[in-house]
This record gives C-alpha cells, structure tokens and sequence, in this order.
C-alpha cells in the first residue's frame, strides 16, 4: 500500500485451497519491479517465513518484517537474546483497555540466517 493514504499497489486473488506461503516469492517479484530501483519493505503474516521464501528475499536485497512462527522449537525460543530486540510501541486492539502491567510486550529484531552475510 501506499504511504499516503493506504492505496493498494499489488492485490492478486488465489483459490481458497492455495497456500500463501507458495505465493510470497512471486508477490516479492512483482512488487519490486513496481518499486523498481528503489527499495521497498515487504510486510506479511507468518505464511511469509519459509527457509526458501527467506533465501529469496534476501538474495534479492529485499527488507521484510514478518512474526516468527508460533510453532517453533522451544530452543529456538530460550536462544534468542531479548536485549539484541527493540520493544515496539503496539498494543493490540483486543487490550487496549487495560492496565499496562499485566500486557504482554512485543519486541523486534532480526533472526540470523544461514544465507545472509554477516
């Protein structure tokens, strides 16, 4: 969407029994030859985290904020270093009536990967 007002730039309509995570590459494609030589961030659910949707964007140099996926290994979890994520500023709507104190807190960062460049 746009900046300035939330007008769609790419919308693109799939059967109901596609599974997104197929599509994230293609949409990352056709976004960025509308972007083209300008960056552009791609922001998206978890059905954007794929080790093959991953190496893709990166490999084309294309910044993307997606949540990690709630099915992870509890290792994966207990490994990462809160103090290296920024808390976000983000309530969600469902809370935002209540106290401060018993919500949770959300944080950003970024997730090593094995084909990014250190």
């Amino acid at each position: 969407m746009s900046a300035d007002g939330g007008i769609p730039l790419h919308a693109r309509v799939f059967g109901g029994g596609a599974a997104e995570v197929g599509h994230v590459v293609g949409a990352m494609k056709d976004l960025r030859a509308l972007a083209g030589e300008r960056g552009f961030l791609m922001v998206a659910d978890s059905k954007l985290v794929s080790y093959a949707n991953v190496c893709a964007l990166l490999a084309a140099g294309v910044h993307f904020i997606a949540p990690a996926l709630a099915a992870q290994e509890d290792e994966v979890y207990a490994a990462l270093d809160l103090a290296q994520a920024t808390v976000v500023d983000w309530t969600p709507d469902r809370v935002a009536g209540k106290p401060a104190a018993p919500r949770e807190t959300y944080r950003a960062g970024g997730h090593p990967h094995p084909n990014r460049a250190p």
